[in-house]
């Protein structure tokens, strides 16, 4: 089956701005601020790293919420905050070792591919995080990446939602399983639109919650492909990722679902 590749291309709701060793793609909006980064010498995850109104949130890849860096007179000016996430961490034991966040300068680098997805990803329906900027640092044959996103308030992922031990999930048994339908939802939220999910985890399941259910969010599309428009992705792949996720969480921390809330995943996945 043919797949739709769409980092190759600059969505037009991009501007690209050069830099000696630098290529960024960035919303109008983000282009005075990424200059002034770029201009200063700095990565925009150092820059992020060095605003005194940052945030961090901990984790295998730490991100830095900023105050959004919009220019005078925006009409969101002084509202919402970025989320700025370090140059691509690699998973997995071995390749961190030999190459850090360094990726092989072959093909789309990842940060532009994942911006270029992630707006097809908007216009296809599905519910991501607004890329802000992507940015590549030249070094050798090598490169490594940044990310900046709006960030998505009263969230937290399905990971933090089933299995932190200090909270024992989101409050109790009714929400554990609304955070489940809401993920088995977006599986086929996905499906529907033919996105392809490369690396579906607990942990890139954002769940916000403004009111009764939570709207759930994917994040992390930088292994993700489309199939053409108007063409079904097969589900089972990611559903059984995200299966084989949970019960990797299960085993690490000795908090269990109940047959309750596998059904219930496994009825809103159409599994």
């Amino acid at each position: 089956m043919a797949v739709t590749r769409l980092g190759d291309r600059t969505p037009e709701e991009f501007e690209t701005v050069d830099h000696p060793g630098v290529s960024v793609l960035a919303r109008p909006s983000a282009t005075p601020w990424v200059r002034y980064v770029l201009e200063s010498g700095l990565t925009l995850h150092e820059a992020a790293g060095n605003d005194r109104a940052s945030l961090i949130i901990d984790g295998r890849k730490p991100v830095f919420l900023i105050p959004a860096k919009l220019p005078t007179g925006h009409p969101g000016e002084g509202k919402g905050r970025w989320a700025v996430r370090r140059r691509f961490a690699r998973g997995g034991r071995l390749l961190p070792i030999l190459l850090g966040d360094r990726y092989l300068a072959i093909g789309t680098p990842r940060p532009l591919h994942e911006a270029a997805i992630s707006e097809e990803a908007q216009r296809r329906g599905i519910p991501t995080p607004v890329v802000v900027a992507a940015a590549v640092y030249s070094a050798g044959i090598f490169y490594r990446g940044d990310l900046v996103t709006e960030f998505v308030s009263n969230a937290t992922d399905l990971m933090e939602a089933l299995f932190d031990t200090r909270r024992k999930g989101l409050g109790g048994a009714v929400e554990r399983l609304d955070s489940l339908r809401a993920s088995g939802g977006l599986i086929r939220t996905l499906a529907r639109a033919g996105l392809q999910h490369g690396d579906l985890h607990a942990g890139n399941i954002l769940l916000q919650w403004e009111g009764v259910s939570p709207n759930a969010f994917i994040l992390d599309l930088g292994l993700s492909r489309f199939l053409p428009e108007g063409t079904q992705a097969d589900p089972g792949p990611m559903f059984r990722r995200l299966r084989r996720s949970l019960r990797k969480w299960e085993g690490r921390t000795g908090l269990r679902l109940s047959h309750k809330e596998w059904a219930a995943l496994d009825e809103a996945a159409g599994a």
